[in-house]
């Protein structure tokens, strides 16, 4: 389970793609298979013009979120309207037709979970097909005829009448009112099913819509009010108060007593959140605004190529880690207290990731293999933002803040669609005085470890280094899973060692504990011949490590708490 939303990665597929015949749009339709009231299967049908060449690919992507194999749960795939076809590379189809033919394209979607999905085993690729209800995001939901991304797309949905159905692929425009595109379909979400709640309001003249399925441990109408005060803050900060419709689909995850859970990913003009029951609603402040903020950063920020996008992560999650903790305090709707223990929790799990001093391109490799290395470019570029934010006040005597750098970020990409993301933030912050190149070399490329300035968040708190306790589980965790979780690797120093666990055992079961955290108590349940057992420890290692900590100064809170709630949030 992802501990932070993520935005998905994509890497098309290498064939050369022919110029499509004319520019008419490919058409998408979305139906259920049922069995009585049972759904069985989603079916998906493209209506398109061939290539202009008559050799025509529709493929799904290599990659999105960490699966290459996106294409695994079509079934029974038939093309109409050519000459031949043949299998593509990700189990797609490849067309051969005279030029400019109409071709159909229909295929079945089969479920990636027999049963409810849980905290444990939940993957934002993995279609959901279960009998009362159903959730996919559209890069496994559909397959693309390749070169057409920027081309016009419609989407149609096809019943039964009797299940309800969203999806923001209905929406005639996307994002910011641009027309409708190939990889608007792509970067969509579908939920329906029979008991599925859809809640509408009005963010100005535009409709957000929740969509949910199940029961959460929260009121569905406080999550929808929660919503849309984030994305009226972050439309506020952009200048885009009018910024089109929106979609937020919301999955329940089994969980058990106590634990927690969420994850999900932006989607452009949706976003797609799994949630576990237990879950509680102001857990899930920053991740809202974390997975809105998304909408503008990396998309509206600058180019990004699709096989190196992880190493542009560093900008698109770290920064965007920064913004969703200080847009939500200058609203309000973060409490200072709150900020500080966020930004804490950063701090701690920064100084223990082994990947601290791991280069940006060492992180990006192992990105979707290690929760670790998945977690470092949201910490070390939000560390950056927060010096090169607090540099740029110091230089400006206030006058100007990182939120400058972004919005002429923004409308530099704008104006130039070709210029990349890296390239994009550092010709902005030139036009401040600032010259990032040192500090990306150092930081990011180098991993020299970032360490905040005592003052970066004004003079209502400091950073002061504090010793803290190393997270350590005491048994190889990778060498583990590798062989179906056989504990190997296991230290006989160890707390897990002293509460009863030896190597060799098969691990059943774990819970609690928190990642990096060492004071969160660890329960497995673990099988030997002579049975299974109950293994319950802290993982604190036999170190202590020196890390960064916020401390607010209360006396000054009691005293001015506007004015040090400006002064936290820049």
């Amino acid at each position: 389970m992802l501990d932070y939303a993520l935005s998905g990665i994509l890497l098309l597929s290498s064939l050369a793609a022919s110029q499509p015949h004319e520019n008419s749009p490919t058409r998408y339709e979305l139906s259920a298979e049922t069995d009585g009231d049972r759904i069985r299967t989603l079916h998906v049908t493209l209506r398109l013009d061939a290539d202009a060449s008559g050799h025509t690919v529709i493929d799904w992507p290599d990659q999105w979120a960490g699966e290459t194999h996106l294409g695994r749960w079509a079934r029974n795939i038939t093309v109409e309207g050519g000459y031949q076809t043949s299998v593509a590379p990700h189990g797609g189809r490849i067309v051969d037709s005279a030029p400019g033919a109409p071709l159909v394209m229909r295929y079945q979607v089969v479920s990636a979970y027999q049963t409810d999905p849980e905290v444990s085993n939940s993957r934002q690729p993995d279609p959901i097909i279960l009998p009362d209800w159903f959730y996919a995001v559209g890069f496994a939901l559909y397959a693309q005829p390749s070169g057409r991304d920027d081309l016009p797309a419609a989407f149609t949905w096809r019943g039964p009448v009797d299940i309800k159905f969203a999806s923001d692929a209905q929406y005639g425009r996307g994002l910011m009112r641009k027309p409708r595109t190939g990889k608007d379909i792509r970067e969509s979400v579908v939920i329906g099913g029979h008991d599925l709640q859809v809640s509408s309001t009005l963010i100005g003249s535009d409709e957000l819509r929740v969509a949910h399925i199940g029961r959460f441990g929260f009121d569905m109408e406080a999550f929808a009010r929660l919503a849309k005060s984030v994305i009226s803050t972050e439309r506020a900060f952009w200048g885009d108060e009018h910024a089109g419709p929106f979609l937020i689909t919301a999955v329940p995850l089994g969980s058990r007593p106590g634990q927690t859970g969420f994850s999900g990913t932006g989607l452009g003009d949706a976003f797609a959140t799994w949630i576990g029951r237990n879950t509680p609603l102001p857990d899930l402040t920053w991740f809202l605004a974390h997975e809105y903020f998304h909408s503008w950063n990396p998309g509206q920020l600058g180019h990004t190529e699709d096989a190196t996008e992880a190493r542009t992560y560093w900008i698109s999650e770290g920064f965007t880690d920064f913004f969703a903790r200080r847009l939500m305090l200058r609203a309000g709707i973060l409490s200072p207290t709150q900020f500080v223990k966020e930004w804490n929790e950063v701090l701690t799990n920064y100084a223990r990731s082994p990947y601290r001093s791991s280069s940006n391109s060492t992180a990006a490799d192992d990105f979707w293999n290690n929760d670790r290395a998945r977690m470092m470019p949201y910490q070390r570029g939000a560390l950056l933002a927060a010096v090169w934010d607090r540099r740029l006040r110091q230089r400006s005597v206030g006058q100007v803040t990182l939120d400058d750098v972004l919005h002429l970020q923004h409308r530099l990409a704008g104006a130039n669609p070709r210029f990349s993301l890296q390239d994009a933030l550092i010709a902005s912050a030139a036009h401040y005085g600032l010259d990032l190149r040192p500090d990306i070399s150092q930081y990011v490329e180098r991993a020299v470890p970032v360490l905040l300035p005592q003052d970066t968040f004004g003079d209502c708190a400091r950073v002061v280094s504090v010793d803290a306790l190393v997270f350590e589980r005491g048994w190889d965790t990778e060498r583990t899973i590798r062989q179906g979780d056989i504990v190997t690797g296991l230290a006989p120093d160890s707390r897990a060692y002293a509460a009863g666990l030896r190597n060799g055992m098969k691990l059943l079961s774990q819970s609690g504990g928190n990642l990096g955290d060492p004071e969160i108590p660890i329960t497995l349940t673990a099988l030997d011949a002579s049975g299974e057992h109950i293994i319950h420890f802290k993982p604190i290692g036999r170190d202590t490590i020196r890390v960064q900590h916020i401390e607010m100064d209360a006396a000054r809170f009691s005293v001015t708490p506007d004015a040090c709630r400006r002064a936290l949030s820049g």
